[in-house]
């Protein structure tokens, strides 16, 4: 009997779950619209104001790709001089870190007055927003200013152009996320932010810049190869053909198909330090191991050999058909015809020059301190005379390694660079040194890295109508030659 009366009650049980359940579902959820805004402060007179307040969930939604060249990033450098604070509101929000804020700031007792966070970014972008992680309430912001430290231009949000921020509850130790829209065209890597008081700016986490690389485009990676060894330089001769150094002595022909048509002999002491291809295609090898240039034909058939004690980087100039061989703080000039010595041509010693190369008019350029103060230089190919300049520094936030350059038949640059702070590895520029676009990230995966990526780049040479560019890169095993389609066929 006993039996015959349990699965009643289970019955009546679950009949009794189910209503209780119904009855929850229709209550109102755990984020009640009318307690929200009655929590929200009453509107101040204060230069902050708030555009809109929202309750949002704490993942965003990331299902919409990003533009090409954008990038979120935190703060490198953060700073209340007043305070003599360091390492303030630096680094990405993590929910999971128990503490909002920095604590240090916070267990001062005396306020000093004047409350600016100063923080500073890797990579200057065209900003489209900030986002501020926070305790703090928007209306302790008077002003935040977003700067170019290398221009000195700014844009500023105050009393006379107040921040219309966009308030979000997250999760984690920072209950508040602002947001703030931001409509410029100068590039910014320095943020100040000002608040009423030392208790509000303490609460500040992390600020996180987004925005865009300026001229950064996406062309088509027509193919990659691998080497077979470190390359050391790469030139591409009027026909097209590309010749790749590697190694100490390894010589290889490659079309422009990306198929390798010959490996050139080279001398087993030999120690190619730079290549370069005359008007007819012949290719000319600076070999520093024995100290002489060695001249090949187009089939790859040594046809003559001269100079001594040759060491450095070779350019050709078309105006006059000689080799320029850039030698620190001098360039020595050759014959093709009898790879004899012509001229020699005195730089300023107070310089470091590292690479040259000529337009098809027969202007000189060279790349001037190029791990420092990098620049590209036009010089007189007679006198060695400076006729202008062209700064590559574009922040002060990151070193900078220029490492090759070339130019087309239209005059436009190719910078190749190993290091900068869009970590961009080709910058190139219209022929009065203006920036027309860059692409090729800088990869410092030791694993691998894909098509477009660059680890240690070596060497560039562009096709003298421009469409193709051939980049070598290389770290310890792993080495690949690279060819960009700048131009589409039509």
């Amino acid at each position: 009997m006993k039996m015959n009366k349990r699965p009643k009650f289970l019955k009546f049980l679950v009949l009794v779950l189910l209503v209780a359940f119904v009855l929850s579902a229709c209550k109102p959820g755990t984020v009640n619209v009318g307690e929200t805004q009655a929590a929200l402060p009453e509107p101040v007179s204060t230069p902050a104001e708030i555009l809109t307040v929202e309750i949002i969930e704490t993942e965003q939604n990331t299902s919409e790709a990003s533009p090409p060249g954008f990038i979120r990033q935190g703060a490198v450098f953060g700073v209340m001089d007043m305070y003599q604070a360091e390492e303030v509101a630096t680094g990405e929000y993590d929910p999971a870190v128990p503490q909002c804020g920095d604590l240090w700031l916070a267990s001062f007792s005396e306020d000093y007055g004047e409350n600016v966070i100063t923080l500073q970014y890797q990579t200057p972008v065209i900003p489209t927003e900030i986002e501020l992680f926070t305790n703090s309430k928007p209306e302790t912001i008077v002003r935040v200013e977003l700067l170019n430290s290398f221009t000195g231009l700014a844009v500023f949000y105050d009393e006379s152009q107040p921040p219309q921020w966009k308030q979000s509850a997250i999760q984690g130790a920072c209950e508040t996320s602002l947001k703030l829209e931001i409509e410029t065209d100068i590039e910014v890597d320095t943020i100040f932010i000002e608040f009423t008081d030392l208790a509000s700016a303490s609460q500040l986490d992390s600020v996180e810049l987004s925005g865009l690389l300026n001229w950064y485009t996406d062309p088509l990676i027509y193919w990659r190869v691998p080497l077979p060894d470190t390359p050391v330089d790469m030139v591409v001769n009027p026909m097209g053909e590309i010749f790749v150094a590697a190694g100490m002595n390894g010589l290889y022909k490659f079309d422009l198909e990306g198929n390798q048509l010959d490996k050139m002999p080279a001398p087993d002491q030999a120690d190619v330090m730079s290549l370069e291809a005359d008007a007819s295609g012949n290719l000319f090898v600076a070999d520093s191991g024995f100290g002489w240039l060695v001249v090949f034909d187009s089939e790859g058939i040594q046809t003559d050999a001269g100079g001594e004690g040759i060491f450095g980087h070779l350019g050709y100039n078309p105006a006059d058909d000689n080799l320029y061989l850039l030698r620190g703080s001098t360039i020595e000039v050759y014959s093709t015809d009898a790879v004899a010595l012509i001229r020699q041509i005195q730089l300023d010693d107070l310089h470091a020059y590292t690479k040259l190369t000529f337009d098809s008019g027969g202007r000189m350029f060279l790349l001037r301190d190029h791990d420092w103060d990098a620049a590209l230089v036009e010089m007189d190919p007679l006198s060695g005379e400076e006729l202008d300049a062209f700064p590559l520094v574009t922040s002060n936030q990151q070193d900078i390694v220029a490492k090759d350059l070339t130019v087309d038949a239209q005059g436009n640059f190719y910078i190749l660079f190993s290091m900068n702070t869009g970590e961009i590895a080709v910058h190139m520029l219209d022929p009065r040194g203006s920036l027309i676009q860059r692409f090729g990230h800088l990869s410092y995966d030791a694993e691998g890295w894909t098509e477009g990526s660059f680890r240690e780049p070596k060497a560039i040479s562009v096709t003298p109508d421009g469409r193709f560019l051939i980049i070598v890169d290389g770290y310890e095993d792993q080495s690949y030659l690279s060819t960009y389609l700048l131009e589409i066929d039509e």
